[in-house]
């Protein structure tokens, strides 16, 4: 390899790295572990917490897509850029943040930041390994180790507000939290635009969105059960995210305790995302898709009825079920989707579930004031069920279908594309000749 050619790898080697820095300061948010009583004392209800996220997700749903359009068309860095950029004002704005509508802000400054860092991220380091020449293994890694950044951050920033909250208020956290918010555009500012490796069948023709969308939806039965899972098995944990923290309360626990406890199960989650891949692996898909399917309906169905430590049991499997689930349907969809659309694609699948959340979060929040705690599990329990059935299941024997018998012992079906069954126009990127877009 020439002197050159090593010069120019060398920034590349280092966009994995300074993107995993990014997205764990931009999720470094030191209030997220006591957000519902910290709403609840603006005056908010649980309706009005819930109806706050349907806000963030309905931001995001509008912004989304065209944020990943944004970053294939003209670039992963500069896209993150202005996401680090919207993640510092929002959290600026919240120091301020004293009603409901000053809240909105809040949450639609964060929710323009998530937007365009969701999707770019993740295409900006696949991007980076595949211009690197790294293997398919190193580059199913990928997913894993962007979300375990995100949890890890999220685990000791839960950490340090429990030690925060031992000295200081509120206030003096919430000025902690937007000095630590300012980091990402550092990182930001280092990242290196990877050059596009991109077929030459796919210079010409539609918009990426228009692509994309097609592409999720024809190009296997495994992608298009993907997809949808993101959509809307996402959901089955996420709302537990909001029912944990005002059952702690319940339970009569001081906000110093919802730190350490939230940096617990956040480190759960961070665990099994990063060996999300390696749990395929030895459990097989098939046993991975049910694991996953079956946690949150336990979950719910626990979560009450056994006190705190029966709270914490249920919580943890919300958290493991998350990790493992998010990296492997993720990294199902990237390995599935050519470079000169992934942004996108990634885009849409977070469109979807955040389209599903503006559906639904409000009536959580109703069913909570108007039934209570328990009637909201049960019901949710049941809803958990039928996405099992109806997106894991079909999932499931999709990959049964499409896996190689020969390979079956050794292939991880949901993250290595059966080439030989589908038309080489959308096999796996990093196996088709490839040519540089030309800047």
């Amino acid at each position: 390899m020439t002197r050159e050619a090593t010069d120019q790898r060398t920034p590349l080697k280092r966009n994995l790295p300074t993107t995993l820095w990014l997205s764990f300061f931009q999720v470094f948010l030191l209030i997220m572990p006591i957000a519902v009583p910290f709403f609840e004392s603006r005056g908010l209800s649980m309706q009005q917490i819930f109806t706050l996220q349907a806000i963030f997700s309905l931001a995001v749903l509008l912004l989304e897509v065209p944020s990943g359009v944004i970053a294939d068309l003209l670039g992963r860095r500069g896209t993150l850029i202005w996401g680090a950029v919207f993640c510092g004002l929002g959290n600026s704005v919240l120091l301020f943040a004293h009603d409901f509508w000053s809240l909105v802000a809040f949450e639609v400054l964060l929710a323009v930041s998530s937007s365009l860092v969701s999707g770019a991220d993740i295409a900006m380091v696949y991007d980076s390994e595949l211009s690197l020449g790294r293997s398919a293994e190193r580059q199913s890694e990928v997913v894993g180790k962007l979300y375990a950044s995100r949890t890890l951050a999220e685990s000791l920033s839960a950490a340090l507000l429990s030690i925060l909250l031992v000295w200081c208020t509120i206030d003096a956290v919430l000025l902690v939290q937007m000095l630590i918010s300012w980091l990402p555009l550092v990182f930001a500012l280092s990242l290196v635009e990877p050059p596009r490796q991109t077929p030459a069948t796919e210079l010409r023709g539609p918009l990426p969105l228009a692509t994309a969308a097609r592409h999720l939806w024809e190009h296997s039965a495994v992608l298009r059960f993907c997809f949808l899972a993101l959509c809307v098995w996402s959901l089955t944990t996420f709302n537990a995210v909001w029912l944990l923290q005002k059952l702690w309360g319940d339970f009569g626990l001081e906000l110093l305790h919802f730190g350490y406890l939230w940096g617990g199960l956040s480190f759960a989650c961070a665990l099994s995302g990063r060996y999300a891949n390696r749990i395929e692996r030895r459990l097989g898909t098939g046993a991975t898709l049910l694991l996953i399917g079956v946690l949150p309906v336990v979950g719910y169905l626990g979560l009450d009825r056994f006190g705190l430590m029966g709270s914490l049991v249920a919580g943890a499997g919300f958290f493991v079920a998350r990790g493992i689930g998010l990296v492997i349907l993720r990294d199902a969809l990237n390995r599935r989707t050519p470079s000169s659309y992934r942004a996108t694609a990634n885009s849409l699948a977070s469109f979807g579930f955040r389209a599903a959340f503006v559906l639904t979060g409000p009536f959580v929040g109703y069913a909570f004031d108007l039934w209570g705690m328990r009637t909201v599990l049960l019901l949710l329990a049941g809803i958990s069920l039928l996405i099992g059935l109806l997106v894991l299941l079909p999932l499931a024997l999709a990959v049964r279908q499409h896996r190689p018998v020969a390979a079956a012992a050794d292939a991880v079906a949901m993250t290595e594309p059966a080439a030989a069954a589908e038309p080489a126009a959308i096999a796996e990127p990093a196996r088709r000749p490839v040519v540089r877009r030309p800047r």
